[in-house]
């Protein structure tokens, strides 16, 4: 299948289909759902050599057309953030689905119980091995990855990201047999609970936060600060991380991180956005550049671990703050429809998964 029959089928079959379950089930059937129904925001193409890749992003609290982002990457792996050796977790052959799922290496499965507390509710069937990599995809037709967590480690990095839909289909594959597909993996699913939404038993007042208005990180935010992102977030950066005070902006001499979360058990998380905020700057605005290579927002999370090592550096810290921070995690938060790979020592951590993270916390 061409890259541009992949568009035109995507486009149109997600499309009829969202919007019919918009128009239906929220009213005809909304006593029976187990709470508000959630919608994707924006459909994500990749076009690979080998590979078209579909992936939903975004929450949305309501139905609206999806946005659409395409986009060219050189392989499958390098979209899913794999490497190209070692063991695997799962071993992709011929056609896989993943629903309600949560695939993860031995380490990074251990990391969701100790970093993240409502991660718990939300793992779903368990794919869990003592492997290099997490997936390894082989020529075949479909893998599907339906709200699946996956949890990559690369040493003693990690990037878990919470998957609302995604698809990996060989190109090799024609367009109607790919149509069929679609249509007989949507009718599989039960009526109360079609693929590409959400529904969670939460109160609705929950999802009127500003953070649902752009939950993909591409609208709304190009003219928004640091701290009026955080303002608008601090509830869902507590509850994700299971912390219990955020220190905005603090001021390390002269390294200045984005912020310090203070966990119920003691512990830290010393953490940067990677998003297209705004810093102001003696008064006058400065925007960040949108795409900001992760290595270097890694270094600077070095740097600001680096500053707790000593026992002065904390001093300070504690008498201006209030705060005593000793060996925090290092944690970068990027754009949800970003492609990312995990970085030396540092949680690579996507909105959407925070956002789910703090969903399953309620």
């Amino acid at each position: 299948m061409k890259p541009t029959e992949f568009v035109k089928v995507n486009g149109q079959f997600w499309g009829e289909h969202l919007k019919g379950v918009s128009e239906h089930l929220p009213v005809s059937h909304r006593t029976e759902l187990p709470g508000p129904m959630l919608f994707p925001r924006m459909m994500v193409l990749t076009e690979t050599p080998d590979w078209n890749i579909l992936e939903l992003v975004g929450l949305s609290r309501e139905y609206r057309s999806l946005e659409v982002r395409r986009q060219k990457l050189g392989s499958v792996e390098e979209y899913f953030g794999l490497g190209d050796g070692g063991t695997v977790v799962a071993n992709l052959e011929g056609q896989n689905w993943f629903s309600d799922a949560t695939i993860a290496t031995q380490a990074g499965r251990r990391a969701l119980d100790e970093r993240f507390p409502s991660a718990v509710k939300m793992l779903g069937n368990e794919v869990v091995g003592p492997a290099d990599e997490l997936l390894r995809f082989a020529p075949g037709n479909y893998s599907t990855f339906d709200r699946t967590l996956l949890v990559q480690t690369a040493g003693d990095s990690l990037r878990p990201h919470w998957v609302f839909f995604a698809l990996a289909i060989h190109r090799s594959e024609p367009a109607d047999k790919y149509l069929d597909f679609l249509r007989n993996y949507i009718n599989s699913r039960p009526h109360l609970d079609p693929v590409g939404t959400l529904s969670l038993p939460i109160d609705a007042a929950e999802l009127k936060a500003e953070a649902f208005e752009s939950t993909y990180l591409a609208h709304g935010l190009q003219d928004a600060t640091v701290d009026q992102f955080l303002d608008a977030n601090e509830t869902i950066l507590l509850s994700a991380f299971g912390a219990t005070r955020l220190i905005r902006q603090p001021s390390l001499d002269e390294l200045h991180p984005d912020f310090i979360l203070e966990r119920a058990d003691g512990s830290h998380i010393i953490g940067r956005l990677e998003l297209p905020v705004v810093d102001v700057v003696n008064g006058k605005k400065r925007r960040r550049v949108f795409r900001i290579p992760v290595s270097e927002s890694a270094a600077d999370l070095t740097q600001y671990a680096e500053y707790f090592a000593t026992e002065e550096n904390r001093s300070q810290v504690k008498t201006k703050y209030d705060v005593d921070v000793n060996e925090p995690r290092k944690l970068l938060i990027v754009p949800s429809q970003e492609t990312v790979v995990p970085a030396a020592g540092v949680e690579v951590v996507d909105y959407d998964t925070i956002l789910r993270l703090h969903l399953a916390a309620k």
